[in-house]
């Protein structure tokens, strides 16, 4: 019987939030050229969404981002969003592939219905660290790691398991970064293997935060789409 009440006092604070926090603005051709792999980036729904009625996480998404030269990509996990529109069907959508996915940031941040913001790491990750991120990211991508079903989302959250066969975003972005060696030096056990609930956390929490060898991230910044740059469609 307290659930509907926890609902409508998480729904409360999270209207509060929306409206109370403030970060910095940017426009994204002023800091394309510098983003790099490894930064996060953060998106905040505009209606209160599962990460912040269950976890009491502020941002509602989470993807990291790899550079191949010219070009940035988001590395995420996805229930099918849409992507953008179909220009062959108008009306339609293309939609991303459920399960882990990329995607064109400047793609993706065109065509937001959410407010994207980014963390960006101290300085760019070691060659060693990189290399091993993006063979990462891209095995997840080719396999398709799976999202979590709603079944294995609740487990999940009332036992605080981080071990189902399943990641969502928040954990997605987490393994990638224990696979980059950025995890926290006060963090135990590694992120993507703490509870739901905990790991949206964890990865809000994670400006300021002390990684090893000197990284890391610095607070949020929203980025605004602001020109046509390479990597659109």
């Amino acid at each position: 019987m307290a659930l509907p009440y926890i609902a409508l006092a998480r729904t409360v604070e999270y209207i509060y939030n929306h409206h109370a926090v403030r970060h910095p603005r940017v426009p994204i051709s002023e800091v394309y050229q510098t983003l790099k792999t490894g930064d996060i980036l953060m998106h905040l729904s505009h209606l209160p969404s599962n990460s912040n009625l269950t976890h009491q996480a502020f941002f509602s998404h989470v993807s990291m981002l790899m550079r191949e030269g010219d070009l940035i990509y988001t590395s995420e996990a996805q229930t099918g969003t849409e992507l953008m529109p179909n220009p062959d069907r108008p009306g339609t959508d293309y939609y991303m592939a459920r399960g882990a996915a990329s995607a064109p940031l400047l793609t993706r941040l065109k065509y937001a219905s959410d407010t994207i913001y980014v963390m960006r790491l101290s300085r760019p990750l070691d060659p060693t660290r990189e290399e091993r991120l993006k063979a990462t990211a891209d095995q997840l991508h080719r396999a398709q790691y799976p999202y979590p079903t709603a079944w294995q989302a609740l487990t999940a959250s009332l036992l605080a398991r981080g071990d189902i066969p399943a990641r969502h975003c928040f954990q997605h972005v987490a393994y990638l970064a224990d696979t980059a060696g950025l995890t926290p030096l006060d963090q135990e056990p590694p992120l993507a293997k703490r509870g739901f609930f905990q790991v949206c956390r964890d990865i809000s929490d994670l400006p300021g935060r002390a990684l090893p060898d000197g990284y890391y991230y610095t607070p949020p910044v929203e980025l605004i789409y602001d020109i046509r740059l390479p990597g659109t469609l």
